[in-house]
């Protein structure tokens, strides 16, 4: 569990511990308001019944109490572990809505990186990428052409890589069967546009890059999986995904720049939450200027990491190290935010034109 960040999880019953179990990574809760919604009711955790009764999100949080909140294996209510009450149901389900995008993305949007408008080309188009089949905008809603399909669940295949981390280690880890009990192995359709600086990928951590997840919808494990199929089925010439090398990484760089927008996003409205607070509010706008730090940190590295936009990456550095010495002195900093944010918008428009970040808005999202 340590060594390759995977959790222990009883999906399928409590009653045979040593053999009913499988092993899975957290996926991150942001964009949950546009992700958990599906024809068959709410979609959550990574086989989209990670919750008991009517699987919703306050059901997950029950669930959740009951699989790790419990003292002893014997799981008895009151004895074991304490139930959350209605209003702390209540509180949880709005956190969680509250996390991340509310809105979708609306694709195309106007980059200017070669690479990475090329991958949104790719990503869009349903004779090559096929990926916003299941993806739309880079969410986690399908539409095959009749419209949003909401939150659906597909077997890839992912399973069936023999040499995922865990199965490396030679520890008999049994096979996750995916949604339902017994499962028909499929799994949760995840949102993209935070995935980028959410590694490892799917739900078993077997690629530890963007670049790898994309590679492996070239795979023979997908294009002979259930949903390879699908694809093939819809094309023309019979194809699943067949991509070069290059379009791989062109597809990746496109999923790192909208990941590294949302982080802009995110950052600049952390920034500007704190101008004109006054001196009682030191602690709040403190935590503020961190928590943006933080996220114009993440859009430095995934961009950093594949050399994309090098000098929005240091306009990026630049901007987090303004907030976070704007955080240390208090209302005297605030002229250091302003700086932050003016490095902010010279970084994204290295990234995007349209918008100005200044008015906290991006194409297809509320303020």
């Amino acid at each position: 569990m340590r060594e390759f960040g995977l959790i222990r999880e009883n999906l399928d019953g409590f009653d045979d511990l040593d053999n009913r179990f499988v092993m899975r990574s957290v996926p991150h809760v942001l964009a949950t308001a546009t992700s958990v919604r599906s024809p068959g009711g709410p979609r959550t955790g990574w086989s989209g019944d990670g919750a008991p009764g009517d699987g919703s999100l306050r059901a997950f949080a029950v669930g959740a109490v009951i699989q790790h909140f419990t003292r002893s294996l014997r799981r008895v209510p009151g004895v074991d572990f304490r139930l959350p009450s209605d209003a702390e149901l209540d509180a949880l389900e709005a956190f969680t809505l509250s996390l991340g995008r509310q809105q979708e993305l609306a694709l195309p949007l106007p980059l200017k990186g070669t690479q990475a408008r090329r991958g949104q080309a790719i990503y869009l188009d349903n004779n090559l990428g096929k990926c916003n089949l299941c993806h739309a905008n880079a969410g986690a809603n399908a539409d095959f052409g009749a419209g949003n399909l909401g939150n659906l669940s597909f077997d890839t295949g992912v399973e069936n890589l023999p040499e995922t981390p865990a199965r490396m280690s030679g520890e008999g880890i049994p096979r996750d069967d995916g949604f339902g009990t017994p499962g028909n192995g499929q799994f949760n359709t995840p949102p993209l546009v935070e995935a980028a600086d959410t590694p490892p990928f799917f739900h078993n951590n077997a690629a530890q890059t963007m670049e790898g997840a994309v590679g492996f919808y070239n795979s023979a494990a997908f294009n002979h999986s259930p949903s390879g199929r699908l694809l093939a089925s819809l094309d023309a010439k019979g194809v699943g995904i067949n991509l070069d090398s290059g379009q791989v990484e062109a597809v990746a760089a496109f999923l790192r720049v909208i990941n590294a927008l949302e982080n802009i996003r995110q950052g600049d409205a952390l920034l500007r939450a704190t101008l004109g607070n006054g001196f009682f509010a030191y602690a709040q706008n403190r935590e503020n200027l961190t928590q943006a730090a933080k996220e114009i940190g993440d859009a430095r590295r995934v961009l950093g990491q594949a050399g994309l936009h090098p000098h929005a990456v240091a306009l990026l550095r630049a901007s987090a190290r303004l907030a976070q010495w704007g955080g240390y002195l208090g209302l005297f900093g605030e002229p250091l935010v302003q700086r932050a944010l003016a490095q902010l918008d010279a970084a994204r428009a290295e990234l995007i034109g349209g918008t100005s970040v200044a008015t906290g808005l991006e194409q297809g999202r509320k303020p």
